[in-house]
């Protein structure tokens, strides 16, 4: 039986794995996500990226709680394996169906004499 201490320097181990997963997890969605608002990677790649990036966020917090109520066996890593898959599979399929992102444009404001920009045309009949 471990003591109390050997637990909790374990949770402590687990929670930086976790922490270090999103960090990395984030980082790397958000490179994605700027590489393919700027033309440089393709719908294909962006969600095949960000849908794994997404699911490996959740590996260890979801293998440590298999492991803690299951046992660390073949059972608790086929279920793990199982959830991920799911997880995965499903945010590549969602992401796919998201029309792209429309670039903003940004259109001159027409200018008065003075240097003031003129308001648009109300469409209030008076």
């Amino acid at each position: 039986m471990a003591s109390i201490r050997e637990e909790i320097l374990t949770m402590m181990e687990i929670l930086t794995v976790q922490v270090v997963a999103a960090i990395v997890g984030m980082s790397s969605t958000a490179t994605a996500d700027w590489l393919y608002h700027r033309g440089k990677i393709g719908k294909f790649l962006h969600s095949l990226w960000v849908s794994i990036f997404s699911t490996a966020i959740c590996l260890p917090i979801l293998a440590w709680t298999f492991i803690v109520f299951l046992g660390n066996g073949v059972v608790s890593w086929v279920l793990v394996a199982a959830v991920l898959s799911l997880m995965f599979f499903w945010q590549y399929h969602n992401l796919l169906k998201i029309p792209p992102a429309q670039r903003i444009r940004q259109e001159s404001i027409p200018m008065t004499s003075s240097g003031r920009s003129i308001p648009p045309p109300s469409n209030i009949r008076r």
